[in-house]
């Protein structure tokens, strides 16, 4: 079996500074390949630990209208999954060695097969793959393919998720487990919900997995609240808007990365300092 991929190890070693890992996330040929690849090595000399490309989609399933956006731009400029193993492969030629994620729709992976896609993944340099629409239990023998690959699949775990899924899904998840901080689709909001640390506390009791909060997360002070509990803060919707506010104003090339910096090394500072403030919450809805 091939080795497995880089994020154990540095999930490893941030258990042992004692800091959350810092997870952003980037539409793939968003506004182009070049772009993105930018975005990426400005990501990990912000600080990111590992760094998620979301495979743009026609008919995304948890995705809110930023990201939609983002992956309709790509596509509307003719975005094909074979440039994305493309851009990965090159990064990695060149030294880039920050832990790469996949996440993709099952309908794009079972175009080409489970199997075939995984190795693809593998080959182009990526760690590990989400595939949010296949739920634990269904997935077949996508987790064995996965590690035969030497690749971490990672599963998801949702606040109205039962107590007995939980169990098994934490069970199954490779690399981390991906806890969804609210039920609903991706964006951000302007508070955290009341009982995300009791339910990341709970699921870290099932699991010796590290745990990585995502959805909602968009500015530094609610990234620190996350990094308190979790071994991992996801932030997605936040950059991504960051990328359009640009793209709206014409920015290109460096210029548009250059826009997104700032809160990107925000982010990765507010995830690294670990406090342990109060936590900004809200109450539930009645």
């Amino acid at each position: 079996m091939p080795p497995a991929g880089k994020l154990p190890a540095t999930f490893a070693r941030l258990k042992g500074e004692k800091r959350a890992a810092f997870i952003p996330f980037f539409a793939a040929g968003d506004p182009d390949m070049a772009t993105t690849a930018d975005l990426l090595r400005a990501a990990a000399d912000a600080g990111a630990d590992a760094i998620e490309l979301g495979v743009p989609f026609s008919d995304p399933i948890a995705d809110g209208p930023v990201i939609q956006n983002a992956f309709y731009r790509a596509l509307d400029k003719g975005f094909k999954v074979n440039q994305l193993f493309e851009l990965v492969q090159r990064l990695r030629r060149t030294g880039f060695s920050t832990p790469l994620v996949c996440m993709v729709s099952y309908t794009l992976v079972y175009r080409r097969s489970l199997r075939t896609f995984l190795t693809l993944c593998q080959k182009a340099g990526f760690d590990g793959v989400i595939i949010p629409d296949l739920p634990v239990g269904y997935e077949g023998d996508a987790t064995k393919m996965a590690a035969q690959t030497g690749l971490d699949l990672v599963f998801l775990i949702a606040p109205t998720t039962t107590p007995e899924r939980r169990a098994l899904i934490a069970q199954s998840s490779r690399g981390f487990i991906y806890y969804v901080s609210v039920a609903g689709i991706t964006g951000t909001r302007s508070s955290l919900p009341e009982d995300l640390a009791q339910n990341v506390r709970a699921i870290k009791e099932r699991s010796q997995t590290p745990v990585c909060v995502g959805f909602g997360i968009s500015r530094p002070e609610q990234a620190a609240q996350v990094a308190a509990v979790a071994d991992g803060v996801i932030v997605g919707s936040a950059l991504v808007k960051k990328v359009d506010e640009a793209v709206g104003v014409k920015l290109h090339g460096d210029g548009l990365v250059q826009h997104v910096l700032p809160l990107l090394r925000e982010l990765s500072a507010a995830t690294h300092a670990r406090p342990n403030p109060k936590p900004e919450t809200q109450k539930p809805r009645p």
